[in-house]
């Protein structure tokens, strides 16, 4: 087991600082319910890989690391119930180097991998293409982030492996003929299929050679056809777009579009009919509406001349992190850059609103305070991560570390009259200290997150106890606390008095 986990953990490399991990609360649901938490201890290791292919821990694994970059990437469907063979099929007719795996809640997991680290904006937009062509166009694309915030904690959005359990898992991948692959089977077609960088950006995408300019869904659907059903919609779209980039003869052209890609093509007096409706006015797409919702590709069209442009630009909100520091921090993707915010500012549209300008250079427009306020619950709701720091990230673990420097700095008392000089005094074992010092000392060091009273608590929670003392005649309120442990180091003092030249 350990050399086929060492071959996954070398298949599914990504970020180094953590890995993910999902609870289940309710597996009755078809879309499992629980709460995903990121563990910051470090990435995903060949330990954690034997425990997940033994069924014992379920890992996750953060596709981008510290260089923003990837080795692999994921198109996620979560589409109930799916035909398998019917996808891979799809995936195998368009020539696609892709690995369609089920996923824990019986969707899709379809991977991309790379035989060397590509930037993770690159894999993002393959993936955006060919997820678009598959007729899954809007899905969640992993890696979710073009970059991460290193420097502020953020490590990015990770995805529940494949073969938990190992051979009896239900996360199991497909072949090309949509059997079922055992675990080293897995692997061997996993990488058969793993492509370079060149390769990479050179997939083609099976597209229509008119429209030019156009929207990209409208191109594939030209080529593979307008799903049963769609044909009327389908050439309504066609019709939008001839407007923009043909004005002076758009009428004549949707006939012949109708007649060339419509199949069956629509009778006249619907063509008709049709051209009287866009005649009336300037319509845009119907990007919510099939057949091109499922192949939309928002983020290219949105740079085509005659696609959905500023119709259509409000932002896209994505993945939300939760980092579990006191207060909390937030990490949101907004058209795939990601931005900090604390928690007043991801209640707050118009804070909100500056922190992109500040960050991304944009102003997102504001919605009704109830569309806002469930956006935000959706991105809260919706596999939102946990990442969970270490103590010493808590306010109370900083608080423990600087008391700890204010207790054994070398600005220490010689005689406890000196704690009139602001100045803590360790004797037999204990430091005794007055608290309006602490404080300034925390305000010194600019930690300002504890009140006074907090602090007080904090400190009977550690053990110490108040004490009154009368110092050269004054009254003298101190606390009395556990002496830390001072080690010397056993660096010589230099002598100032000598001159050294």
């Amino acid at each position: 087991m350990k050399e086929t986990a060492q071959k996954y953990y070398e298949l599914f490399k990504g970020s180094g600082r953590a890995h993910g991990t999902f609870e289940i609360n309710d597996s009755n649901e078809i879309k499992q319910k629980g709460v995903g938490k990121t563990i910051r201890s470090g990435g995903a290791e060949l330990k954690h890989w034997v425990s997940h292919l033994e069924g014992n821990y379920g890992i996750g694994v953060i596709p981008i690391n510290e260089e923003n970059k990837v080795c692999w990437g994921c198109i996620d469907v979560d589409v109930y119930p799916l035909e398998f063979k019917h996808l891979v099929g799809i995936v195998e007719n368009l020539k696609f180097p892709l690995v369609v795996c089920r996923s824990k809640s019986g969707g899709a997991h379809i991977f991309l991998f790379t035989k060397e680290f590509v930037p993770a904006g690159e894999m993002q937009d393959v993936l955006r293409d060919l997820s678009a062509a598959l007729g899954y166009g809007g899905v969640e694309i992993f890696p979710k982030q073009r970059e991460i915030l290193v420097d502020r904690s953020d490590v990015g959005s990770w995805l529940n492996m494949p073969y938990f359990g190992g051979e009896g898992s239900t996360r199991y991948g497909y072949n090309k003929d949509g059997e079922n692959l055992s675990l080293d089977a897995f692997l061997s077609f996993a990488e058969k299929r793993k492509i370079t960088r060149e390769q990479l950006n050179n997939i083609k995408i099976p597209s229509a050679d008119e429209l030019t300019d156009g929207p990209p869904c409208l191109k594939v659907l030209l080529k593979q056809g307008f799903p049963e059903g769609t044909r009327n919609n389908g050439l309504f779209n066609i019709g939008v777009y001839l407007k923009k980039a043909h004005p002076d003869e758009w009428e004549k052209k949707i006939e012949d579009y109708n007649r060339k890609y419509v199949h069956p093509p629509l009778p006249a007096s619907e063509v008709l009919t049709l051209i009287k409706t866009l005649s009336k006015k300037d319509y845009n797409y119907k990007c919510s509406d099939e057949p091109i919702r499922s192949y939309c590709n928002r983020n290219k069209c949105l740079t085509c001349k005659h696609g959905v442009g500023d119709a259509h630009g409000a932002p896209t909100f994505s993945s939300l992190a939760k980092l579990g520091t006191r207060p909390p921090l937030w990490f949101m993707s907004i058209d795939d850059r990601r931005i900090e915010l604390t928690t007043e500012q991801l209640q707050n549209q118009i804070k909100f609103q500056r922190v992109c300008m500040e960050q991304l250079n944009i102003m997102p427009p504001r919605l009704n305070e109830r569309g806002w306020q469930n956006l935000v619950q959706h991105l809260m709701g919706s596999g939102m991560e946990i990442i969970e720091v270490s103590e010493d990230a808590s306010i109370e673990g900083q608080f423990m570390e600087h008391l700890e420097s204010f207790c054994t700095d070398l600005a220490q008392a010689q005689a406890k009259e000196e704690i009139l000089l602001g100045k803590p005094w360790t004797e037999e074992h204990k430091t005794y200290f007055r608290l309006s010092d602490l404080r300034d000392y925390l305000m010194k060091h600019r930690f300002t997150d504890l009140p006074l009273n907090s602090m007080a608590s904090k400190l009977k929670d550690l053990g110490a106890v108040h004490e009154f003392w009368n110092i050269k005649k004054k009254g003298v309120n101190v606390w009395a606390i556990n002496a830390f442990e001072y080690e010397d180091e056993g660096l010589e003092t230099p002598d100032m008095k000598e001159d050294p030249f």
